[in-house]
């Protein structure tokens, strides 16, 4: 074309980053031939590479559409063109962008919608590497993106379900970085640190390398790591990820899942990660599901392993509790399939020779309540662990002596949280319960599965800021009552599940659920609302949208598994703006 480098870049490919961006705004990677007449030199531009057009032959006419050879090179293009913009209108186009998943999907009405915040990253991400050496610019992108995404609150422990979210996108977008963080920029992620971060078995490669980038910050203290490695089959890659995390001052790689498939690679990974070494981490999770067999060599931990779980424990995997008899444990967590009584009797000797443990889970893990096993018998155990912090536990018609035990652990008001399994709840059970909680001022976080709350009336009494209710006993309208009288003294409560058992065939009045939604309405503090078969009808609707625009903190809907048919189109119209609002992550279903 006979042009400068400058005179390209005027003429020919600024135009073309404007149209890049205008056509991403309306969400089109095709565009008409109505649109391109109205930028200057558009045919010149189409000879640049970026554009194709075809024509399109119909009945009536033909029409000529332009096409992006390639959806990135659209978002590059649009990257560049925010990039050229000045600092506060680029900063106003990011405040418009959704930080938050949304999805929805109703099948009965054939409604359907979902945003996941993957969608903005390759934008994003070309902006921040666009922008890389403009420090400034640079941190006042990155800080908008830390408060929308939250990246500086506490996330939760690593679970089953977990996933990676829309917090980690801070570390996706400095793995665009080509050199080390800004001190500028390192200088306000130090000052807006989260307490804790959670590397997820199905994190991007982004992810893991933009967490290797705040390895080089100094983080005073060190941010606590969990990684979940259970579905990593790269050997080499996870070994060195781990050890680059282990060896840096800033992060305190606590706790690390590890599944492994038998004895050789199982006992790589302990030793490839040091696991319970002074310098490395203490704090290991195992899936045992596909070990099996003994070991044909000694298996140990390091003399400073402080959490050991053990999820699909059988009495085959003993060897586990040996190798950790001696260590300075605070937390055991065993989900067991089956105990024998030399299990029993390897955790009553780990129970009793630890002084320092403050965390206990066993629970059963069966399909039917007839295979749950009961594990009462380890409550007079628990109940002379002074520093006993939270519990977890199994429990299928228990013995006076049991709930002696049980209620000495209760009034002894050192719990802050209380989890319990049972399928046999008696009425004296629910009487040690319901008396415990008049005196258990430290209890924060409680969760009932399978129980009748109608039995719990001192639930009011406590002081929670997380509690779920799940697979209930017949959760009716005077069951409602008692949750929603509870909810109204919770005033700093920030998590809530709620299941509508379906299994049992209750109706719950309309006017109970108005009176629930009205009490969680008050529970201004609440960050994340779970529901499960839930009965939502159109004249219930206003109740829930007044419910969820008074919750300003709110910042997590789900409602799944919609129990009754009563929710037409026009009721979900109404509900439609209230879920999709921005900084909401929405899951109905």
């Amino acid at each position: 074309m006979d042009l400068t480098e400058a005179e390209v870049e005027e003429s020919l490919l600024r135009p073309l980053y404007q149209f890049a961006f205008e056509a991403h705004q309306k969400n089109e990677t095709v565009v008409r031939e109505k649109d391109s007449k109205k930028v200057k030199n558009f045919q010149r531009i189409c000879e640049v590479g970026y554009l194709t057009n075809e024509v399109i032959i119909s009945r009536l006419q033909k029409e000529v559409r332009f096409q992006f050879t390639h959806k990135t090179f659209l978002e590059f293009l649009t990257a560049k063109h925010i990039a050229e913009m000045d600092q506060e209108e680029r900063l106003n186009w990011m405040r418009h962008l959704r930080y938050a998943n949304c999805y929805i999907q109703i099948s009965r009405l054939a409604i359907g919608d979902y945003f996941k915040v993957e969608q903005n990253e390759p934008i994003l991400g070309f902006l921040f590497g666009l922008l890389e050496e403009e420090s400034a610019e640079l941190t006042e992108m990155a800080s908008l993106v830390i408060k929308e995404t939250h990246f500086y609150e506490p996330h939760h422990p690593i679970s089953l379900v977990s996933r990676c979210g829309a917090s980690h996108q801070l570390l996706r977008l400095l793995a665009e970085l080509n050199n080390v963080v800004p001190q500028e920029l390192a200088d306000v992620i130090c000052k807006r640190r989260p307490p804790l971060i959670n590397i997820h078995s199905n994190c991007s490669v982004s992810c893991k390398r933009g967490m290797l980038k705040l390895c080089n910050l100094r983080f005073q203290p060190p941010i606590r790591l969990n990684v979940d490695l259970r579905y990593s089959r790269d050997e080499e890659e996870k070994m060195s990820f781990v050890q680059k995390l282990i060896e840096s001052k800033s992060i305190d790689c606590s706790k690390i899942w590890i599944k492994a498939y038998d004895h050789t690679e199982l006992w790589d990974n302990v030793r490839g990660f040091r696991i319970g070494q002074a310098n490395s981490v203490q704090q290991v999770s195992i899936q045992c599901l596909n070990i099996k067999g003994i070991p044909c060599e000694e298996f140990s931990f390091g003399n400073h392993l402080s959490e050991l779980e053990l999820f699909l424990f059988k009495p085959s995997h003993s060897y586990f509790l040996e190798a950790a008899l001696h260590k300075p444990l605070t937390s055991l967590q065993l989900i067991c399939h089956e105990l024998d009584d030399r299990c029993i009797s390897l955790i009553r000797q780990l129970l009793r020779n630890q002084r320092n443990l403050q965390r206990i889970q066993l629970t059963s893990l069966s399909l039917s309540w007839q295979q749950q096993q009961h594990l009462g018998f380890f409550l007079a155990d628990f109940a002379q662990m002074e520093n006993l912090q939270s519990l977890e536990i199994s429990l299928n018609d228990s013995t006076d002596e049991q709930k002696r035990s049980l209620e000495a652990i209760l009034k002894r008001n050192k719990l802050s949280e209380l989890t319990i399994h049972s399928y046999d709840f008696s009425g004296s059970l629910y009487s040690v319960l319901n008396e415990g909680f008049n005196s258990m001022s430290s209890l924060r976080e409680l969760h009932l599965p399978r129980v009748n709350i109608i039995h719990l009336p001192n639930l009011r009494h406590l002081d929670l800021i997380n509690f779920s209710l799940l697979s209930p006993l017949e959760l009716n309208d005077d069951g409602i009552a008692v949750l929603s009288d509870a909810l109204r003294s919770w005033r700093n409560l920030q998590q809530l599940s709620i299941d509508f058992n379906p299994r049992f065939d209750v109706s719950v009045a309309e006017c109970s659920l108005r009176e629930l939604f009205e009490a969680i309405a008050g529970c201004h503090r609440l960050q994340i609302l779970r529901f499960n078969c839930l009965e939502m009808a159109d004249s219930v609707v206003p109740s829930v949208c007044k419910m969820i625009e008074s919750l300003k903190q709110l910042r997590k809907f789900t409602s799944k598994e919609q129990r009754d048919k009563s929710l037409t189109e026009e009721g979900f119209k109404q509900l439609e703006p209230i879920i999709k609002r921005n900084g909401l992550n929405t899951e109905v279903r």
